[in-house]
């Protein structure tokens, strides 16, 4: 019987934060890598300080919380591609030596059954073409767009009642999402104007909201509405733009969730700050009249 004499490796990828996962995942497609598992984990003493926050009732939510989601990649690939499999991570991270960047090794695999081989793709489709006022926009850091912003960041601890984050938001009317910080200002999760509405009129029209119960999910979430009395209670997964993020990261994590702000973090996940939809939409439109 013929035997296969080619070496394996196991490779592992943690990463600490999810901006980077399109990045990796290009990267090692071009590396040639066969295929990647992305599974959900979640840092455990991170995970530990969040329930001594929040307390037990939060397990549910373990999960999606996005400070403490991590994305765990596995990937097996015949040996003699690990080494440009890592370069590619190294680079799509900004090198794993950085804090808040996460953790990668290898492990030898004695037996694969059912890895297929790939050849690495050859481009057949260019690339958009992007106007350098465009890129100037796109690649700005975070940290310069914040300073041409007139919206205030808008922060509220996980006790404070509905009054006290509808306070808060008046604060900076561009800004319709505060953040909910811990009592060591760290990020916990983010309360949405839409929500705060919510949750504020369902105790002044509460036959509107019964309207839209039709099934037994709906009804417990009907129940949970009649329950909230802080931010804590129904604040949603945190999302976060680093302060050395370009402005394209910051767009993009809006435009997935559907949000119209976004706090900005430093290495320490503490709310430096804030940017809102509006003020970005004025800055794109500002470098096209400058490019007219």
């Amino acid at each position: 019987m013929e035997t296969n004499q080619t070496q394996h490796e196991l490779l592992v990828i943690v990463l600490d934060r999810q901006d980077p996962l399109p990045d990796v995942l290009d990267g090692l497609y071009e590396a040639g890598v066969p295929g990647v598992t992305i599974l959900d984990s979640v840092g455990g003493y991170r995970a530990r300080n969040w329930l001594e926050e929040i307390g037990l009732g939060g397990l549910s939510r373990l999960f999606g919380v996005s400070e403490l989601r991590r994305r765990t990649l596995l990937a097996v690939m015949p040996s003699e591609l690990i080494d440009g499999a890592i370069a590619a991570a190294e680079k799509a991270v900004g090198g794993f030596g950085k804090p808040e960047s996460g953790l990668l090794f290898t492990v030898p695999v004695g037996r694969t059954i059912g890895l297929i081989k790939r050849e690495i793709p050859e481009h057949s489709i260019s690339e958009p073409v992007v106007s350098p006022m465009d890129i100037n926009i796109r690649e700005m850091p975070v940290a310069k767009a914040m300073e041409m912003m007139v919206g205030d960041r808008i922060v509220v601890r996980s006790n404070a009642s509905l009054a006290e984050v509808a306070a808060a938001m008046m604060t900076s009317p561009p800004t319709h999402v505060a953040a909910v910080v811990s009592r060591t200002d760290h990020l916990l999760g983010l309360v949405t104007l839409r929500d705060l509405a919510d949750r504020v009129f369902f105790g002044i029209m509460p036959e509107l909201f019964y309207k839209e119960v039709h099934d037994r999910e709906q009804a417990e979430a009907f129940g949970q509405m009649a329950a909230v009395r802080t931010a804590a209670d129904f604040m949603i997964s945190p999302v976060a733009v680093h302060v050395d993020d370009p402005v394209r990261v910051a767009f993009r994590l809006m435009h997935e969730n559907e949000l119209s702000g976004l706090p900005v973090v430093d290495d320490d996940n503490h709310v430096i700050g804030f940017v809102n939809l509006l003020e970005l939409l004025s800055l794109a439109l500002g470098s096209e009249g400058e490019s007219a």
